[in-house]
C-alpha cells in the first residue's frame, strides 16, 4: 500500500505549504552546519506506524539523512521509549522535523486507537473495516494505519464495488426499485445494500435481491438481533455488517451479536494525534 511514490506526492504539498521558500529562523540563527544526532521518543504508550512516510520526509530534504529504528511498524512501545534516531546536517533535520513528526503522530494514533478496538474484538469471529471518512490526500496513509493496527480496509474509493445508500435509494424512489436496479449490476461485482429500518430489510429479503452484504445502520442491539433472526429465515448466507457510532466504548456489545463485520468511521476522522517527540542528543 505505501508505494514510495505515492508518499512523496503528499510530501510535496506537505513541503509546499510549509517550507514555501526557505527556513528563515533556522537559516538566520544558525550559522554552522553541523551533523547531528536526534532520537524519536514516545511520550505516551503506543503502536508504531509511518517508519518509511519518516524515512521519505528526511530524504525529500537531503537524501544523506540516516534514520536507524529500534522499533517498527506495528510494535507496542511504552512511554518515554526511544523509537529510533535520525542522523543528518542540522538544518536539513530542523527543516523537516515537523512535517515528518505530524505525520507520525497522526498515523501512529490511527494504529494505537485501531489496536485497542481490536483486542476488544478478539474473543469474537467478527472482523473490524475501517470507511471512507479520510482526509484527503491522506487516504492511503489512514488506510495504511488501521491495517497496521491490525483492522481491515472497507472500500479505497467509489469504484472499488458497489454499495448501495440510503441516497441512493432515495433517488430511485424507494426500497421498492432496488431489486429492478440490481438486474443492471455486472454479475462479477459484490453488491452491498444499506438499510435503515428491519422493514426495509424484510423487502430485500423476501423480494430474493441479489445481495451479498446487507449494512445495518444504525441498528439497536436489539434490533440487529431481530434483523439476524429475518436474515437466518431468509438467506442464511447474507454477509452482516453493522455501522453507526461504533467506538472503543461500546464496540464489545455489537461483537457479542456475532455479527460478519463492524465498520467504524471513528478509526481515522476523529482519533487524536499520539504524542512523539524529536530530540536532538
Amino acid at each position: 500500500m505505501l508505494e514510495k511514490w505515492k508518499i512523496r506526492n503528499l510530501l510535496v504539498q506537505a513541503f509546499e505549504e510549509d517550507l514555501p521558500f526557505y527556513d528563515l529562523t533556522t537559516e538566520l540563527v544558525i550559522k554552522e552546519n553541523p551533523v547531528v544526532k536526534a532520537y524519536f521518543l514516545a511520550k505516551e504508550p503506543l503502536v508504531v506506524c509511518g517508519t518509511s512516510v519518516v524515512e521519505e520526509g528526511f530524504a525529500f530534504i537531503d537524501p544523506e539523512i540516516k534514520t536507524l529504528w529500534y522499533y517498527h511498524e506495528g510494535e507496542e512501545v511504552e512511554a518515554y521509549t526511544k523509537i529510533g534516531t535520525v542522523e543528518g546536517k542540522v538544518k536539513s533535520i530542523l527543516k523537516a522535523e515537523r512535517i515528518v513528526l505530524n505525520l507520525f503522530q497522526h498515523l501512529s494514533g490511527i494504529a494505537t486507537y485501531t489496536r485497542k478496538m481490536v483486542k476488544k474484538l478478539s474473543p469474537y469471529k467478527t472482523v473490524l473495516l475501517d470507511t471512507r471518512k479520510t482526509l484527503p490526500g491522506l487516504k492511503v496513509l489512514q488506510k495504511y494505519a488501521v491495517r497496521v493496527g491490525g483492522a481491515q480496509n472497507h472500500r479505497f474509493s467509489l469504484s472499488d464495488g458497489i454499495l448501495i445508500k440510503d441516497n441512493h435509494i432515495k433517488v430511485l424512489g424507494g426500497i421498492e426499485k432496488i431489486p429492478q436496479a440490481l438486474k443492471k449490476l455486472p454479475h462479477y461485482l459484490k453488491i452491498e445494500i444499506e438499510v435503515k429500518s428491519l422493514e426495509e430489510l424484510e423487502f430485500l429479503l423476501k423480494a430474493k435481491a441479489p445481495v451479498d452484504i446487507v449494512l445495518l445502520d444504525n441498528f439497536t442491539p436489539e434490533a440487529i438481533q431481530k434483523a439476524k433472526d429475518l436474515i437466518k429465515a431468509y438467506n442464511p448466507n447474507l454477509k452482516i455488517e453493522v455501522s453507526g457510532g461504533i467506538n472503543l466504548d461500546n464496540i464489545e456489545d455489537f461483537a457479542k451479536l456475532e455479527v460478519d463485520y463492524l465498520s467504524a468511521g471513528s478509526l481515522t476522522h476523529s482519533v487524536k494525534a499520539v504524542d512523539i517527540s524529536l530530540k536532538i542528543e
